[in-house]
């Protein structure tokens, strides 16, 4: 397909939120679920592009054969139109054996792409304005070795498939870091290193050495049961020079990469003096003709660079809350806030007995937005509560 100006009438996305029951037989049960997804897509005449599955586990080798049940599920029901999917060691809420977010994306005169790298499905999305490139569960899951390794090997696939696409890592927008064990401490000849920490590392080695923009993708990262470190992105290419890409800020909050070295756990590396902060951006937002999108990155209750809230998850759930819509509010990002909608969320909850206040909370604070709840470590041992998600406007 040859595109013209005129046919550049946006991506629009939607998802949608499903669950199987524990009840339900693995295989046959996961291969209606996924008809279900499919069934939603063609009520919508929309394409499924990306599913993040979540599955409890009671150690490794329940993982990999929930995981591995999945995969081929995913497989032989999409045949030759694999989404990007990747399968997450995170307890769905309410119980259940799988939960999955569903990506759709919907919009005249586009071209969708179903491709491969190595053994991991991806999409290309175009139009006449941009590429789009979905990818998730880079790494290598079912090859753990240690924290600074299973990072390295994930952002080794990032540069590969960005460098397959013509595409470089100044195009990521948008980018999920899940981290085995987050919070785990390691002893390494007398200096202590944080999992996450170690993880912030191999990233600013990777920006410094693969990006020359100055600023950041909107990111979560965020702490699942089975070790090793996956990563999700979305990378934007502009085909036109019509398609914008700028960090949204929160005022309330100090940007993660400047965050002062009292706030990041564990010692220093040993090639370094000083420990490297997070580098995502609060937000980020797309401007394209027809939609635009704003990314909220992981967001939980700090204030600067403080937690506020500790051992309260009413108020951290709040606060996280507030910390979101003033990203909403923000005037590099919403100069007109009444058209834009949240289109999806997902909320991050570190112990189980939380769920229900949180989901409380959620829901009357966000009704009717397609919401998924799941157990997991947050980058800090005395955050509760962490929430992400995704606003829309029609242009």
């Amino acid at each position: 397909m040859n595109f013209s100006k005129d046919d550049s009438m946006g991506i629009e996305k939607s998802y949608k939120v499903l669950g199987l029951e524990k009840d339900n037989n693995s295989i046959g049960g996961i291969m209606r679920l996924l008809h279900k997804v499919k069934k939603y897509g063609a009520a919508i005449n929309g394409q499924v592009f990306k599913l993040t599955v979540f599955t409890s586990c009671e150690d490794e080798d329940s993982y990999r054969s929930k995981a591995a049940d999945f995969s081929r599920a995913i497989f032989e029901y999409f045949r030759d139109e694999v989404p990007a999917f990747n399968i997450v060691s995170q307890k769905p809420f309410p119980d259940s054996l799988f939960a999955v977010e569903a990506g759709f994306v919907t919009g005249q005169n586009l071209q969708i792409h179903y491709k491969m790298h190595r053994d991991t499905p991806y999409i290309l999305i175009e139009d006449a304005m941009v590429k789009e490139l979905w990818m998730s569960g880079a790494g290598e899951p079912d090859h753990f070795r240690d924290i600074e390794q299973d990072a390295i090997c994930a952002f080794e696939q990032v540069v590969e498939i960005l460098e397959k696409e013509s595409m470089t890592m100044d195009h990521i927008i948008r980018q999920w870091n899940y981290v085995g064990e987050i919070l785990k401490m390691n002893d390494a000849d007398g200096r202590y290193l944080q999992n996450y920490q170690v993880f912030n590392e191999v990233r600013g080695h990777f920006y410094k050495q693969y990006r020359t923009r100055k600023d950041f993708p909107a990111a979560t990262g965020i702490g699942v049961k089975i070790p090793g470190v996956t990563i999700d992105f979305c990378a934007i290419k502009s085909l036109e020079n019509r398609v914008a890409s700028v960090p949204v800020n929160n005022p309330n909050q100090q940007n993660a990469y400047v965050y002062g070295q009292e706030v990041l756990v564990g010692s220093a590396p040993a090639t370094n003096a000083v420990k490297q902060p997070p580098q995502f951006e609060r937000g980020r937002l797309l401007k394209m003709q027809g939609y635009s999108t704003l990314f909220l990155s992981g967001t939980a209750s700090i204030i600067g660079q403080e937690t506020i809230g500790i051992d309260d998850v009413k108020k951290q759930t709040r606060v996280t809350i507030d910390n979101l819509e003033r990203l909403s509010r923000s005037p590099e990002g919403f100069p007109n806030r009444e058209t834009w909608s949240y289109n999806l969320l997902r909320v991050y909850v570190k112990k189980e007995d939380d769920f229900p206040v949180v989901q409380q909370i959620c829901k009357r604070h966000f009704p009717e937005v397609p919401m998924v709840f799941v157990q997991a470590d947050v980058c800090r041992d005395n955050l509760l509560v962490e929430i992400e998600g995704e606003m829309v406007a029609k242009n």
